[in-house]
């Protein structure tokens, strides 16, 4: 035994004479053990304990230099102080080779579950995401093939019904946050897009079918990619420019379309770095245009399918409430404010006036002359 390895195991020992009395020859795989045991590093700066693993050859002492043993030790991180490393080592210093033998397999069968158990849920997760993918795979082309066969009955003069029937399956599907990736990742926008296209005839799909598919995609994360992939931002486009296009569902459009092209045109969605169009605007000049304007624009405005089936019938509709979107603000004119403020200060300060000398007219009227009852006679 070289004087290395007595001086590592001495340091394992506590009486030197125990590895003195050590016999090479008959514990020579002991010796290997424990050499592996104390030529245990630790790396200071992870903090991390590494057991190396070592081929020890016999020394010319045991007889057999040719023949090697592999001492196989396992691995173990964890974040360890100094102190914990000291007691570790007075832990297992007086340890057989038995025990330590059923220790380290003890560790390698716990190392070998975890791994185990990891790799498994690895697998769960897949195949659950696989799940979802094939789901919204079969989905998509049962939309498809629904979109096909209304436009072969519509050209034929049938009802196309068929989208109508699948509606409800559609949106238990597009309703659920958690399959939002897996929607947009497999196109299923393509789907949505061929739904929302007008039919052979010109006739566009069913209310219903609009109002909440276009719904649905308020909840979707959806990227330039996407719509560059399926196309639907067109689809919409035509929905904001069609005058047969209900209020209610191009107020959507419009927020959605807004939503899309605001990363495109690199624009902040911040109020505070919204940029507002100004204008000079005098009341007085455009006035008179203003009565024929709201004329012109009551002839323009695009009327809902119950105001059209009402002015068909010569029956009065009830009107519905609308929003109107200014996208240029009037200039404020600090001198006609300045005009204004004065005249009607000048106004308000003669009425004043006026009042307080009409009191004291009537004040000094009262005063003059005797009174009907006889009052003040003396002084006349």
């Amino acid at each position: 035994m070289s004087d290395s390895e007595e001086n590592h195991l001495a340091d394992i020992f506590d009486d030197e004479d125990d590895v003195k009395n050590l016999q090479p020859e008959e514990q020579a795989d002991d010796v290997n053990n424990i050499y592996a045991q104390a030529t245990d590093t630790f790396d200071d700066r992870r903090g991390t304990k590494k057991n190396i693993v070592r081929k020890t050859q016999r020394n010319d002492e045991f007889g057999d230099s040719s023949r090697s043993n592999e001492v196989d030790t396992t691995r173990h991180s964890g974040y360890f102080d100094e102190g914990n490393d000291e007691m570790e080592e007075d832990q297992y210093a007086n340890e057989d080779p038995e025990s330590r033998k059923r220790r380290l397999l003890e560790e390698k069968m716990d190392q070998a579950m975890k791994s185990k158990t990891t790799r498994r849920r690895k697998a769960d997760e897949d195949d659950l995401e696989r799940m979802q993918d094939d789901r919204i795979d079969s989905l998509k082309d049962k939309m498809i093939r629904a979109a096909n066969v209304d436009v072969e009955k519509n050209s034929q003069g049938q009802i196309a019904t068929e989208k109508l029937k699948m509606l409800k399956e559609v949106m238990n599907v597009l309703s659920k946050a958690d399959l939002a990736i897996s929607i947009l990742d497999n196109n299923l926008l393509e789907a949505v897009r061929l739904w929302l296209e007008p039919l052979p005839d010109a006739l566009m799909p069913a209310y219903q079918i609009q109002m909440e598919l276009v719904q649905s995609l308020t909840a979707l994360p959806i990227k330039t990619d996407h719509l560059v992939a399926s196309g639907i931002g067109k689809v919409l486009v035509f929905y904001q420019r069609s005058k047969r296009t209900e209020p209610n569902l191009k107020r959507i459009v419009d927020r959605l379309i807004s939503d899309w092209t605001r990363p495109i045109l690199n624009k902040s969605d911040s109020y505070k770095d919204r940029t507002i169009r100004f204008h000079d605007y005098n009341k007085n000049k455009y006035a008179n245009q203003l009565l024929s304007q709201r004329k012109r624009n009551k002839l323009k405005e695009s009327k809902t399918l119950y105001e059209e089936s009402a002015e068909r019938r010569n029956r009065a509709a009830i009107p519905a409430a609308r929003t109107t979107a200014y996208r240029i603000a009037p200039k404020v004119n600090i001198d006609m404010l300045a005009k204004q403020r004065s005249t009607g200060m000048d106004e308000r300060f003669k009425k004043i006036n006026q009042k307080m000398t009409m009191l004291k007219v009537k004040k000094s009227a009262k005063k003059s002359g005797p009174s009907i009852e006889g009052r003040n006679l003396a002084g006349i």
